[in-house]
């Protein structure tokens, strides 16, 4: 239990909610969770799925709808695989990245993390004994070459990547990914891909898969879902996509833990992914006028930078000219001006003078919040 910290970003929520229940004003800037709703015809193929009886126990990979839907949107991006053999079904991506570290890493190994990284990573890969070893990137989630290179050693059985990258939203280009495959193939590691912000895209930038890469899966490990895309979090549906090994390793796990994924909401999951797409693109289209307004808004504050994201729902500004942790800042911007944001210390320790900003919230939100923001800055410069 040492092993597993608290939550930085959850820790942030709670104070907040103690703040809100005494009648303060909170601008919700920490949680990672889309303001939608779900979109009306998943919603109702949940219900319908309720209604038909579809409350018992399913196969623990997954129901064949959904892992065809998986296969069939892959299939139609050029990704070609067996959704019976190369696909499990999990209650939530973090399922699946647990089962896939539980499969595959050694007590004692090293595992190497792109950073800034989503802490729940490290916290997973202490909770398998190995041991989490940052590589910093440049800029907006920008791969050094070399810097990676010099973290690689021996005791590296894995590598993590996630992009669009939280919290800084940007991305990784298709010669980086080739890049990561041929040193896993030169180390002998492998690669978990956490893309489930790869639908959040803008600019007309496109967010490339590991599987176009590594077509044989011999050394990916794909984590998805659908809480980020379809505003579904509450749903619990996450996925894996892998080599038949893997998956298998992943199955008898899923087996004699949670059994399987709930069953309505792996058929709401499959009309998710095959019905109507038009509500994801109008989220991505609001996401876009949201990160457009709030990158705007705080680089006009003087003395802060704050990179454009590229992907995802998160802008990751630099503080560091204020002199203070990233944790001072947080509970200061909180019970101060009633801003709640996550600290970037949690993300990496080199990201100390940084805090995360998620614009899953109103643009009004936005406005009044960092224009709160800026006026109080100056008082602690």
């Amino acid at each position: 239990m040492e092993r597993i910290p608290e939550s930085g970003t959850l820790k942030m929520f709670d104070m907040a909610r103690r703040l809100e229940r005494d009648g303060k004003k909170i601008y919700h800037f920490e949680v990672g969770q889309p303001d939608f709703p779900t979109p009306e015809n998943v919603v109702n193929a949940g219900i319908e799925a309720l209604k038909q009886g579809f409350t018992r126990y399913t196969p623990a990979r997954g129901i064949p709808p959904l892992l065809d839907a998986i296969e069939g949107s892959y299939k139609s991006r050029g990704i070609d695989f067996d959704g019976s053999k190369n696909v499990i079904v999990t209650p939530g991506a973090k399922m699946a990245l647990f089962q896939g570290f539980l499969g595959t890493i050694d007590t004692g190994d090293d595992v190497l993390l792109l950073a800034p990284a989503w802490p729940t990573y490290r916290v997973l890969i202490r909770m398998v004994n190995a041991k989490p070893v940052n590589v910093y990137t440049n800029g907006n989630y920008t791969l050094d070459e070399e810097y990676l290179k010099q973290k690689i050693s021996r005791t590296v059985s894995a590598l993590v990547i996630n992009s669009p990258n939280n919290p800084t939203g940007g991305l990784l280009k298709k010669a980086d990914l080739k890049l990561i495959y041929d040193l896993a193939e030169d180390h002998d590691f492998v690669v978990f891909s956490d893309e489930i912000y790869e639908s959040i895209v803008y600019d007309g930038f496109k967010q490339n898969s590991m599987l176009e890469i590594d077509k044989t899966m011999e050394r990916t490990l794909v984590i998805n879902g659908l809480s980020k895309s379809h505003a579904m979090t509450g749903w619990r549906i996450g996925y894996a996509i892998g080599n038949e090994e893997t998956i298998d390793n992943m199955a008898r796990i899923q087996q004699n833990t949670t059994s399987c994924a709930a069953s309505f909401t792996q058929y709401a999951g499959a009309e998710a992914i095959t019905g109507d797409q038009n509500d994801l693109d109008l989220m991505v289209w609001e996401y876009q006028k949201r990160r457009d307004l709030i990158t705007g808004l705080f680089n006009d504050i003087e003395g802060l930078e704050c990179l454009n994201p590229q992907g995802a729902f998160y802008v990751f500004p630099n503080f560091t000219e204020y002199g203070l942790s990233s944790e001072t800042l947080a509970e200061l911007f909180l019970k101060k001006v009633g801003i709640c944001a996550s600290p970037g210390r949690v993300f990496g320790k080199k990201y100390d003078g940084f805090l995360r900003f998620s614009y899953a919230t109103p643009l009004e939100d936005i406005k009044e919040g960092i224009a709160k923001l800026a006026e109080f800055l100056p008082t602690i410069r």
